[in-house]
């Protein structure tokens, strides 16, 4: 009688946690394809310039020169191994605030440079599938071994519904995250898709436990 107690709040809060989720992905859903996820800086695309400047130099030093001309929105970042070459990226950026930069460098190293050597260049929007598409193959590979290994391992001990309802809960803690990651504004950047990764692994080790956890109950119900 308690087990099947038991049973029925587990199944009752996983029923409430499944109808969250469900609502929470529609709404991500929905703002994905009315605003689109918000990307980091230098995902957004903009213009970008580099600066040689022939000798080591602070970043923070030509950052505050950045932010000065260009507003706090910046990028600032060393470029050679010799770290004699430094880039600055922004969203925009005209040829007087290049030329301001420029000057303002030569100002604080007491250099000559000249602002024609430092090329404005057009850095193109990044998009999704372009970040994903290096994680693809082994995400797939990956999932594939998994359903082997769960095929092999639980196959003869629990019922097909709970195997595919494991793959179904890896698949909405994908979802799920992505859509909190839309509807918070989170930046899409270099740590999205590791951060996916690991949900993706820590959702693969529940379901996995969670089936341990009923073929011993199964067990010791016999």
């Amino acid at each position: 009688m308690e087990k099947n107690e038991k049973f029925e709040k587990t199944k009752k809060k996983s029923t409430i946690a499944l109808l969250i989720s469900i609502v929470v992905i529609i709404i991500g859903i929905i703002i994905m394809a009315t605003k689109g996820f918000n990307f980091e800086l230098h995902y957004q695309g903009g213009k970008r310039i580099e600066v040689e400047l022939g000798q080591t130099f602070e970043v923070k030093d030509i950052e505050d020169i950045s932010k000065e001309v260009l507003g706090q929105n910046v990028s600032v970042q060393t470029v050679e191994i010799y770290k004699d070459v430094v880039s600055i990226f922004a969203q925009n950026i005209t040829e007087e605030q290049r030329n301001t930069i420029v000057t303002k460098i030569n100002e604080k190293y007491g250099l000559e440079l000249a602002s024609e050597d430092s090329k404005i260049i057009e850095v193109p929007h990044t998009h999704l599938k372009d970040i994903v598409k290096p994680y693809i193959f082994p995400l797939i590979l990956t999932t594939i071994i998994i359903l082997i290994y769960i095929g092999i391992r639980f196959i003869k001990k629990t019922s097909p519904e709970i195997l595919i309802e494991t793959v179904g809960v890896i698949a909405v803690a994908q979802a799920l995250l992505f859509s909190i990651i839309a509807i918070a504004r989170i930046p899409i950047g270099r740590w999205t898709l590791p951060l996916a990764l690991v949900v993706y692994i820590l959702s693969t080790i529940f379901c996995t436990e969670r089936l341990e956890t009923l073929i011993s109950l199964n067990k010791t119900e016999e």
